[in-house]
């Protein structure tokens, strides 16, 4: 049993080892680069114990992966891989990847949880459940078939305190080293927040009960040791008093004795448990990601190789924005980038800190009042089942909180902070020329033209159906205050504030298709690569020379290649930006955030990277991981 007071954690720096090593008689949790800066905060059982489960889960994940995939036999052998160049399907033992590392093995010297979790067959379990055992109870009409096992009294008198009885009721009458198996595996199916089945539950409830007092846990500090020692006094009195012992019991006693008494500290120096190459690991699990959470039209390019072939359905049958199929070959080569995106301008728009002043306004189109303004902003803005003669404002203030203008009576002032709630919509003439500000500012205020950006729809058929259809929206010049089917959307939001004129349909198009056109030559092409390297490594300039040779050349040929392709189009697509960004490993276990940097900001002065050609991003391991072992 791993005692999780016990391990020390560091990082790996020589190669890309991850999981559980013996150094000069130490136990040692090596953990990914990314994570320096919390090391020191992992300083009780809890924290290791988790820590220990969520990396079991991930390498779990992936190892299915590569046996899915064909890259792993039973044996353990991988396929041999040129990274960025002609994938070879030979049998051997190394991936070649990068330069980082040569090899990617999996280490299981002493795999305590491995051998509990491979042991557990449940029609076997149940089957066995059911088996004879002692009982107390028996068929007085047969107790000559136990005469030799009696104990005779001075009278001659037969007595048989005990007989061997099939069980009937499995969930109440088991044998102990089932149920004792039974709680072992569901403890460990709690901590991989596994589905355990109730026959199983109910097992190990029966154990409990017997032998352990209410919460108490094998995987709990407070109770750990006493636990541990009631559970090996247990295993040695149900093996001294179980009369059958074949096949089915030892392999249940063997897998309960090694989880219990198994001892990393008896191992030799070396690696006992984990990955050699975990920068395999950390490529998949930011491409499972891309290929979870981006719009697939988008997502124009993906290395598949370590990741899951149900995640990769809603990638392959999507049709791309931008055909990049046959892009990557040159001299003959083809090329594999780890993914090439194709950005929208609300990409560049993540940001939180949004702030927005603004107060009603009197203006009324036909009884309603959704007239806004504020500094830099004068807008229409409606909300779903908008009464009229009442303000929006109002019903904003449920959202936000409001300040009382100090000199103006009635005006209301609000400070929006975070984008509106999706029942309220927003409209308003936008400027001739756009900027990532004017979207950033749309955006937050739900204007209809930004939501055809955040459905991907790029032409006005696709943008009326979808969007303006489904909320009754018409260009029905006829209609007045009192048709029974106008309504808040139709006769305001759309009306001009300043000519108090009704805008036509095709006006309202034209000003649709300025808007696609400008926002997708703010949109960018963005080539990813993943590496598993530390900020410090990217930053140190005597580090410069082996970062171009190995990766900044290869984006330049990644970049060069895209750019022929989008040169052969005649369309908005023909000048997109291309931009390169590396992502690299970075450890925020409390935030929400995936990525750390500011989308507007580039590097200071004294924290430049490459001339700010290319973009560090640094991506929180712990939001990829929850994804990853979803």
């Amino acid at each position: 049993m791993i005692d999780f007071r016990c391990l020390n954690f560091a990082i790996n720096d020589t190669y890309s080892f991850v999981g559980i090593e013996k150094r000069q008689g130490l136990i040692c949790f090596c953990l990914p680069r990314g994570f320096i800066d919390e090391i020191n905060k992992i300083n009780d059982f809890n924290k290791s114990r988790d820590l220990f489960f969520l990396f079991y889960r991930i390498f779990k994940t992936f190892k299915k992966i590569c046996i899915d995939k064909g890259y792993l036999n039973k044996v353990n052998e991988l396929g041999k891989n040129d990274r960025d160049g002609v994938i070879n399907s030979n049998h051997g033992s190394d991936i070649q990847d990068d330069g980082d590392d040569s090899e990617n093995v999996f280490y299981s010297k002493l795999d305590i949880i491995g051998s509990l979790l491979d042991a557990y067959d449940e029609p076997k379990i149940l089957s066995l459940a059911s088996r004879l055992g002692k009982s107390d109870r028996f068929d007085v009409s047969q107790i000559h078939k136990y005469l030799h096992h009696a104990i005779y009294l001075p009278n001659n008198a037969a007595y048989v305190d005990q007989a061997l009885l099939p069980r009937k009721v499995v969930q109440f009458e088991s044998t102990d080293i089932i149920t004792m198996y039974c709680y072992l595996f569901c403890e460990v199916k709690q901590q991989l927040k596994e589905n355990i089945k109730p026959e199983i539950e109910s097992l190990a409830e029966r154990f409990k009960e017997k032998y352990l007092r209410y919460g108490d846990s094998i995987f709990d500090e407070e109770s750990y040791e006493q636990v541990l020692d009631i559970l090996k006094d247990t295993l040695e009195k149900i093996d001294h008093h179980t009369p059958i012992k074949d096949a089915d019991y030892w392999q249940y006693y063997e897998a309960i004795e090694l989880f219990l008494y198994g001892d990393l500290s008896k191992e030799e120096d070396g690696e006992i448990w984990g990955i050699s190459n975990f920068h395999n690991v950390w490529e998949s699990m930011c491409l499972s990601y891309l290929a979870k959470n981006t719009e697939p039209s988008l997502l124009l390019h993906l290395d598949t190789r370590y990741i899951k072939d149900s995640i990769l359905k809603r990638f392959v049958f999507s049709q791309k924005i931008i055909d990049l199929s046959n892009t990557f070959t040159i001299n003959n080569k083809k090329l594999m980038p780890d993914a090439v995106i194709l950005s929208s301008v609300l990409d560049e728009n993540q940001i939180t800190n949004y702030n927005y002043k603004v107060h009603n306004n009197s203006w009324t189109d036909f009884s309603y009042k959704t007239c806004i303004k504020g500094f830099s902003i004068r807008a229409k803005i409606a909300y779903i089942g908008q009464q009229k003669d009442v303000h929006t404002i109002n019903k904003l203030q449920q959202f936000y909180p409001p300040e009382n203008h100090p000199t103006i009576p009635n005006q209301i002032t609000l400070k929006i902070t975070k984008p509106l709630p999706k029942i309220f919509y927003s409209f308003w003439t936008i400027p001739e020329d756009i900027s990532i500000y004017d979207i950033r500012k749309m955006h937050c205020f739900n204007h209809f033209f930004c939501l055809a950006l955040e459905h991907n729809l790029t032409n006005w058929d696709s943008f009326f159906n979808r969007i303006l259809q489904p909320l009754n929206i018409n260009f029905d010049l006829s209609l007045t205050h009192n048709d029974i089917s106008s309504n808040a959307f139709t006769h305001s939001l759309f009306r001009d504030s300043i000519t108090n004129s009704t805008f036509s349909f095709k006006y309202i198009e034209e000003e649709f298709n300025r808007f696609i056109k400008q926002a997708l030559e703010l949109s960018k092409i963005e080539v990813i690569d993943i590496k598993y390297f530390t900020e410090d490594y990217f930053m140190d300039s005597t580090n410069t020379k082996e970062i171009k040779n190995r990766s900044v050349r290869k984006q330049f040929v990644y970049e060069y290649l895209i750019q022929q392709k989008l040169e052969q189009r005649e369309d908005e697509f023909n000048n997109l930006n291309i931009h390169s960004s590396f992502w690299i490993p970075v450890q925020r276990p409390y935030s929400p955030n995936l990525i750390f940097n500011d989308p507007f900001k580039r590097f200071s002065d004294e924290n430049d990277f490459m001339d700010d050609y290319i973009k560090l991003e640094k991506v929180n391991f712990s939001v990829l991981a929850e994804n990853y072992i979803a």
